[in-house]
């Protein structure tokens, strides 16, 4: 018999919600609670509440009322704003959750660094701030190059190598967060920054505190000050899986945090001393990684997050042996989008997904300054090694055209 799930929020952009949404749909009937659902979600959809999820009591009131007249065996959502009403669903329901209050703690990343620090989990030394000026001083202590985050939201982080570059981070972060939240100011989370390469490991707790970590995503960064993820690998049998201190750290966060159930991204730095965590997302992951871990391993974690809402125990077992990987293109320069086309399919037939994701005539940021949302395009290929992906990314990505008129030359509007 069927079992419905309530989906809180599609996610970011249809390139990041889109797999999630689809894996989830083709094995439970799909309940949307959103403002909207747009044409490509809504052949994926049974039933679409239309309610805003960042109003937490009215979305807790309208799925607890369709709950009440309907059929509902689970609550998800894979947007961090919305991790806190989805429990609270889940609790009011008796469905399988990690509690509201664990959560809450999880999307504020100073009460995560203090949680780490109390359970000596290993963590870049850090300090928070509430404005530019007081970052600065902040930024001189810890000693720089020094990593600024937002203390909540979206992942969003930059680099300042010196204290004259502070407040411009802050600034940039200001207006990041103000664009996804206009009522939102940001508070500042000021951390070391590690030397060492940047991974993730895509975690999974089922019910009585087992912890699996299902793949591993090494992450290339661009330039800063933005460092915007550049490009994703997951490799089927990269050493790291076997890593008995790497192993340790994820159980030892996700204890220390008192996650009790759930899919996570854990990301962090592999330092000369050991693992350090940069990050806890207590959710599917973004940028396609889900995507990625699927083509590399078979393992579908939209599903897992799934069966784990619905209380069902979810299939863990790799059925491929390969890599995977994504790469995003930015702009070399700030301006206008006058021209942008995609040939990589016509050259690599190998590639999974080649995508556009602007259009003529917005304006997008240069690399170093640049958000998620300026990305140009995507390609995800996956081969038989991580070697293999970066060699076959290398080769599409300069089948990108794109003519961008710098913001110096642009004609006044």
């Amino acid at each position: 018999m069927p079992q419905p799930i309530v989906l809180l929020g599609l996610g970011a952009t249809a390139a990041s919600g889109e797999f999630a949404l689809t894996q989830i749909a083709s094995a439970q009937p799909v309940v949307l609670a959103d403002t909207a659902a747009p044409a490509w979600a809504r052949p994926h959809l049974d039933h679409h509440l239309h309610v805003d999820p960042a109003d937490g009591p009215t979305t807790i009131a309208a799925v607890k009322a369709f709950a009440s007249a309907h059929p509902l065996h689970g609550i998800l959502t894979y947007t961090r704003d919305h991790l806190v009403t989805a429990a609270q669903i889940a609790e009011d329901l008796n469905r399988p959750t990690t509690t509201a209050g664990t959560l809450a703690l999880c999307t504020d990343r100073t009460a995560t660094r203090e949680t780490l620090a109390q359970h000596r989990v290993p963590h870049p030394v850090w300090d928070e701030a509430r404005n530019a000026e007081t970052a600065t001083h902040r930024a001189d202590a810890i000693g720089y190059p020094v990593i600024i985050r937002a203390r909540t939201g979206s992942a969003v982080s930059g680099l300042a190598c010196d204290r004259s570059e502070v407040p411009g981070v802050c600034d940039r972060m200001n207006r990041h967060t103000g664009s996804q939240h206009p009522h939102r100011a940001a508070a500042f989370l000021l951390e070391e920054h590690l030397d060492g390469p940047q991974v993730a490991a895509e975690t999974v707790v089922l019910e009585g505190g087992d912890v699996r970590t299902v793949a591993i995503t090494r992450t290339t960064v661009g330039p800063g000050p933005a460092r915007q993820a550049v490009r994703h690998c997951v490799f089927a049998h990269d050493s790291l899986l076997h890593n008995r201190i790497l192993r340790q750290t994820v159980a030892r966060t996700v204890d220390a945090l008192g996650i009790t159930l759930g899919v996570l991204h854990i990301e962090m730095t592999l330092t000369t001393r050991g693992p350090h965590i940069t990050d806890v997302t207590p959710h599917l992951p973004d940028d396609l990684i889900p995507l990625l871990v699927e083509r590399a391993t078979g393992i579908n974690l939209p599903q897992v997050a799934a069966d784990l809402a619905l209380g069902r125990h979810p299939n863990l077992v790799p059925t491929r042996q390969r890599a995977a990987a994504v790469h995003f293109a930015y702009s070399p320069n700030s301006g206008r989008l006058r021209r942008l086309a995609l040939t990589a399919r016509d050259v690599h037939p190998l590639v999974d997904r080649a995508a556009i994701t602007q259009e003529p005539g917005r304006h997008v940021e240069a690399a170093a300054c640049a958000t998620t949302q300026d990305r140009l395009a995507h390609w995800v290929v996956a081969a038989e090694t991580a070697i293999d992906c970066h060699t076959l990314l290398d080769q599409v990505t300069h089948s990108l055209d794109a003519d961008i008129v710098p913001a110096s030359d642009a004609p006044a509007a």
